[in-house]
C-alpha cells in the first residue's frame, strides 16, 4: 500500500521545515555567548583564556570573559586595575574572537 501526501500536507512539512532552519540560525545570535552582566574586579586564579566582549545587539557588556585554570568562567570589568596590569605584563593575551560559536 502506497501512501501519498495531498498538497496541503506537503505544504505544512515544507513551513515547518523552513521555521527549523530559520530558528536554528538565528538561535546561535541569540544563545550562542554568554553576556557579562555582573563582573569582578579581580580574581585571584590564573587565567587560562580571556575574551574582550564587545557590546552587540544580544549583549550590551564591554567586559572581558576569562576562563581559570580551575575550568570556571568569570567576567572582569574592562576598566579593571588589575586586569590592565595582567595584559600589559604578558600573563593574560585577550581574543575578540568568540570561543563559544560553532565550528
Amino acid at each position: 500500500m502506497r501512501m501519498t501526501l495531498s498538497a496541503g500536507h506537503w505544504i505544512c512539512l515544507l513551513t515547518f521545515a523552513g521555521v527549523m532552519l530559520i530558528t536554528d540560525s538565528s538561535m546561535e545570535a541569540m544563545v550562542g555567548e554568554p553576556c557579562c552582566l555582573n563582573a569582578e574586579r579581580y580574581i585571584g586564579e590564573p587565567i587560562v583564556v580571556c575574551i574582550k566582549q564587545k557590546p552587540t545587539r544580544g549583549c550590551n557588556s564591554d567586559n572581558f570573559a576569562v576562563k581559570v585554570k580551575s575550568g570556571d568562567w568569570y567576567c572582569i570589568t574592562a576598566d579593571s586595575p588589575w586586569m590592565k596590569q595582567q595584559i600589559q605584563q604578558g600573563k593574560v593575551s585577550c581574543s575578540e574572537e568568540s570561543v563559544f560559536q560553532k565550528n
